[in-house]
């Protein structure tokens, strides 16, 4: 297991407590972290996460307004994606990287708050 800097891991913590408030927007920065450079519908990502649509679209509202998701429109349909903005891309990405120890930490840890 990779143990994180202090300083790495509290900025990730942070950033977790700020942005995965629930499970769907936990999953969410999971699934963007493992797929950061693809385009999906909400459809789809409903059904990789296993949460109704108006999960989906709050979370994904939620993310487009704070910078994280970013939405493109392709004949109608609209696709997301995770940021170009690189600060916000490489923390998502750093969080995708823990390991199921560190990440089930930092969950625990935002329950017990």
């Amino acid at each position: 297991m990779e143990t994180l800097s202090v300083s790495t891991e509290e900025e990730l913590y942070h950033f977790l407590e700020e942005h995965g408030t629930n499970r769907v927007k936990r999953e969410l920065l999971a699934f963007w972290g493992r797929h950061s450079d693809a385009k999906f519908s909400r459809r789809v990502i409903c059904y990789a996460l296993d949460c109704s649509k108006l999960e989906a679209e709050g979370a994904l509202r939620a993310m487009v307004d704070a910078g994280l998701v970013d939405n493109h429109t392709n004949n109608g349909l609209t696709l997301y994606s995770l940021t170009e903005n690189e600060e916000r891309r490489r923390l998502v990405l750093e969080l995708a990287a823990l390991d199921w120890d560190q990440w089930n930490t930092m969950i625990k840890r935002m329950e017990q708050r």
